[in-house]
């Protein structure tokens, strides 16, 4: 019998949620997300239970349904944004979503005001979130946040992936919470130091990880090698979600670190130091199209 994934890899990460709802969404008339590899189907039919389950929503374990029927995917978006709480980042890419369908008029008067009124109060939430983040200090809740992440991983939170997917799970982590949310929404200069500190930290913590200087250089074989671990298929098939919407040719080193089933890019260098592979990652996934462009 398989462990819950929400209690096996997915425990120690708060970015599953805001991502799994996004995906529902950005699912809708778009063919990038829902060609959806073989391996990984009946790893997100079972995150969906496991998720369903969570929120007490069981009901809604239709996943063939879901994967057909727009009202059904933006309904149980809805009612999990309600449960789960996402973030600004999640928030505003559902509403942008959904105002683009709206726009767009291919379905049925009924669906296209579902996606207005959803889109509506997603993106009401999402402004709400921004006043709350400003209210509070956007540099001190991204250094509270980065603070949480980076203990984690020294605490050994992250030990079931390899040593560069550690790297990319915090990352993804600070992207999806209140640390991505004060890039997006603090001044260049702000952003720049928050970025400077980050490529920094990830450097630090990467380089520890191997127990070597930042700047040695290793085959690419010691980065992405898993660990021995219970459920290492979970691990794998969980980070290779995470980077579902990494591109072999935009984000080559997130792509060669997380879709491990697939031959590394090109453009992931064989011989590399943590701080090449830590710069790469920050720069990849904080790139700014690719804030809202994928889930």
């Amino acid at each position: 019998m398989n462990t819950p994934l929400l209690d096996g890899p997915a425990r120690p990460l708060e970015s599953v949620h805001a991502k799994f709802i996004v995906e529902l969404v950005l699912g809708i008339d778009n063919p990038r997300q829902t060609a959806i590899a073989p391996q990984q189907l009946r790893f997100r039919e079972r995150l969906m239970s496991d998720i369903m389950v969570q929120a007490q929503l069981r009901s809604w374990t239709m996943v063939d349904a879901l994967s057909e029927n727009p009202a059904m995917r933006v309904g149980l978006a809805d009612k999990l944004a309600s449960t789960l709480d996402p973030g600004y980042l999640a928030l505003t890419k559902m509403g942008h979503h959904l105002h683009i369908l709206q726009q767009k008029g291919n379905e049925t008067p009924g669906v296209l005001q579902l996606y207005a009124t959803t889109g509506e109060r997603f993106l009401r939430r999402a402004e709400h979130k921004q006043r709350a983040l400003s209210r509070r200090g956007l540099m001190v809740q991204a250094g509270e946040h980065s603070e949480q992440v980076f203990t984690r991983w020294h605490a050994g939170s992250y030990s079931g992936w390899s040593l560069a997917g550690r790297c990319f799970v915090a990352l993804e982590e600070l992207r999806w919470g209140a640390f991505g949310d004060a890039c997006r929404l603090a001044t260049g200069e702000a952003k720049a130091l928050l970025m400077d500190n980050l490529r920094a930290t990830a450097t630090q913590y990467l380089a520890q990880s191997i127990n070597a200087a930042p700047a040695t250089r290793h085959f690419y074989h010691q980065w992405l090698s898993t660990p021995v671990t219970p459920a290492p298929m979970d691990h794998k098939e969980m980070l290779c979600w995470l980077g579902s919407a990494c591109d072999s040719e935009r984000h080559p080193v997130s792509w060669s670190v997380t879709q491990t089933w697939q031959t590394i890019a090109l453009g992931m260098p064989r011989l590399c130091s943590a701080m090449r592979l830590a710069v790469a990652m920050v720069d990849e996934i904080f790139q700014e199209e690719n804030f809202f462009a994928g889930a």
